[in-house]
């Protein structure tokens, strides 16, 4: 008995760590974002998501290098299926409006239904192959997709920046072509001062937030390995529910918080990124390293739930005038509580 309450007593205190964490890293990688010109729809895909899915990575990862495999994929695929039926449900009820830009939808939104399907095609592969794993080669796919896509982000950044600078009058452009001396000095001095207010202090709280994600993932891990193996809770259903919630509570709160800021693209970006991230990333990488042994449910329900859900939220948005509102939040909250149910209570 004493153990189980210590084992929840520090499940709790590893989420909060991990929380906490994860919370120094977004909030200081966002001010070095900022600092550096970086736009709001690239912060929210990159410096939003990845910060805010680390917790999930690391718990994977380490659950995949310490033999829970199942556990690791569980984390993945739950987190998905939560970022986009819970978070999203949760912050357009509770706001009453969440909205994306075009742009945001055609390119975030489609790469986070496609690196499903590239996720679910591996897995069918392995399945049927008699492999009954993720191969290394599968792995190798998923890291130079993400790549691809960190690619095509910057230069949609660089895009961006150039075509915001041929809008000012008096360009930064204009004046070097003008080849003026003094003018193209001053531009260098503002560039360099930008840079230099960058604190050295959010560089630090960056890379503590880093490691306080992997100490907090490890006792995450450790806890609810013991209460799973304690209570007789399969590792895939800790990992799709328990841990996949738990470890999903930074992108919550980020996606809330810059909802009700007005801050949609940081909120949408932070969830397709997430998604993307979980997958490409969260189980690329591990896969590279072990084998990752594929679930008959996850494959047959879970994977397909997750691509169906990505997908039908999409549509919402699409049919909506590019947003969800109040009543869109409620029917994703609601998929998400049927799905639970039908996992747990049904399927097992």
């Amino acid at each position: 008995m004493f153990e189980i309450i210590l084992m929840c007593i520090l499940l709790v205190v590893s989420l909060l760590i991990v929380i906490k964490a994860a919370d120094l890293f977004v909030d200081h990688i966002v001010e070095i974002g900022t600092a550096l010109g970086v736009s709001q729809i690239l912060l929210g895909v990159t410096a939003a998501a990845i910060g805010t899915s680390l917790p999930e990575f690391g718990s994977a990862l380490i659950a995949s290098l310490g033999g829970n495999a199942d556990m690791g994929v569980g984390v993945v695929i739950g987190s998905n299926i939560w970022n986009v039926a819970g978070i999203l449900g949760i912050t357009a009820t509770v706001t009453g409006l969440v909205q994306a830009d075009k742009k945001s939808i055609n390119r975030d939104g489609l790469m986070a239904i496609v690196t499903g399907v590239v996720l679910l095609a591996f897995m069918l592969f392995g399945y049927f192959t008699g492999q009954l794993f993720i191969s290394g080669f599968g792995s190798i796919v998923m890291i130079v997709f993400y790549i691809y896509y960190m690619r095509i982000l910057i230069k949609d950044q660089e895009k961006a920046q150039k075509d915001k600078i041929k809008k000012l009058p008096n360009s930064e452009e204009d004046i070097i072509k003008s080849k003026d001396i003094e003018k193209i000095d001053d531009i260098s001095n503002k560039t360099l001062e930008k840079r230099k207010s960058i604190k050295k202090k959010s560089i630090l709280f960056t890379i503590l937030g880093i490691i306080g994600l992997v100490i907090g993932c490890q006792l995450l891990i450790t806890s609810a390995s013991s209460l799973a193996s304690t209570f007789g809770i399969p590792p895939a259903i800790m990992g799709l529910f328990t841990l996949s919630i738990g470890t999903s509570i930074p992108e919550l709160v980020v996606t809330l918080s810059s909802a009700i800021k007005g801050l949609h693209d940081i909120s949408m970006g932070t969830v397709f990124g997430s998604v993307t991230f979980n997958i490409l990333i969260g189980i690329g990488i591990p896969a590279l390293l072990v084998a990752i042994p594929i679930d008959y449910l996850s494959l047959y329900f879970d994977a397909p739930v997750m691509i169906g859900v990505t997908a039908g939220t999409l549509l919402l948005m699409k049919f909506n005038g590019n947003k969800l509102n109040r009543f869109s939040g409620i029917i994703l909250m609601i998929v998400y509580v049927l799905y639970a149910f039908l996992r747990i209570f049904v399927l097992g």
